[in-house]
């Protein structure tokens, strides 16, 4: 059956009155879906945004993601700054001190101006596309909406490096201006997670069975993190993070909130839409198909 899209909204109070329909709240219990690794790689695109042209070899992006917190034989932070600011925060968030062109790099301003630049060069271009094609092809006909999804565009990359301090704090979407009650959670490893490198969740709102959701590449997390705490651990593994996150809302079920330049956002987050999708897995509000 059709449903009419909400009205916009220019409020966080509009966006919470929205009422979840029963299909979605049962869609969106945390499930693990796999995927080809093959068909996106996520993990050499990755690589490619965090390495830079200037660095000598053995440097941070020129071995596995899990070892990008590795220096390499020098033992010391590269002088010249990485293109992508990710990596400067992922280190000082590890404890390292800052190279002086690293120190400027991360100012606001110049930080920003440097991402906009960054989203122009082959390697970002090259990621944007894999993901928009993942959440086209993988996570929206899971999510219950012949119509498609809206989706946080780009995503949020994380890296998180072995450190003392955790890089989430505990929360739930909801706690956030201008979240929606419709969103579905999606949690991506590009590197193995286990224990204290792992996301970890409670699997209904205010239970308080905190588990990690321990992953290999080829697996990813759907989740009901707009209700449901979720928190990260000191990463103690010795092993980096790599993984990437987002947010969408079934096409039909999205209100809309306009940000800076009149584009449509969820949250702080920019979005994007997919267009109608042939549907696959469990309940949803349309006709579906189920594989196999």
């Amino acid at each position: 059956a059709s449903r009419e899209p909400p009205k916009a909204a220019e409020t966080t109070a509009d966006v919470q009155d929205v009422q979840v329909p029963a299909w979605l709240s049962d869609l969106r219990r945390e499930r693990r879906p796999r995927y080809r690794t093959d068909a996106y790689r996520f993990d050499e695109l990755i690589r490619a945004l965090v390495k830079q042209p200037a660095w000598a070899e053995g440097s941070p992006g020129d071995g596995p993601l899990e070892m990008i917190h590795d220096v390499g034989p020098t033992g010391a932070l590269p002088a010249t700054a990485p293109r992508f600011g990710k990596i400067m925060h992922a280190f000082r968030h590890a404890g390292w001190k800052m190279p002086p062109e690293w120190r400027l790099a991360m100012r606001p301003g110049e930080e920003r101006r440097s991402f906009k630049a960054f989203q122009t060069t082959p390697e970002w271009i090259a990621f944007m596309e894999a993901y928009a094609r993942f959440v086209r092809e993988e996570v929206a006909p899971l999510c219950g909406d012949p119509a498609g999804v809206v989706y946080q565009c780009p995503p949020t990359l994380r890296i998180a490096m072995p450190s003392v301090a955790p890089t989430i704090a505990l929360h739930r979407d909801r706690e956030y201006p201008r979240h929606q009650p419709a969103e579905i959670n999606f949690w991506v490893p590009v590197t193995a997670v286990a224990g204290n490198s792992a996301l970890w969740v409670e699997s209904d709102p205010d239970l308080g069975d905190f588990h990690p959701v321990d992953m290999e590449p080829g697996e990813f997390l759907m989740f009901d993190g707009h209700n449901c705490r979720h928190v990260t651990k000191p990463n103690d593994t010795g092993r980096t993070r790599v993984s990437f996150d987002f947010r969408v809302v079934p096409q039909s079920l999205y209100v809309e909130v306009l940000g800076q330049g009149g584009k449509r956002k969820i949250g702080d987050y920019f979005v994007d839409s997919t267009g109608p999708v042939e549907l696959i897995g469990r309940g949803g509000g349309g006709e579906q198909t189920t594989p196999g």
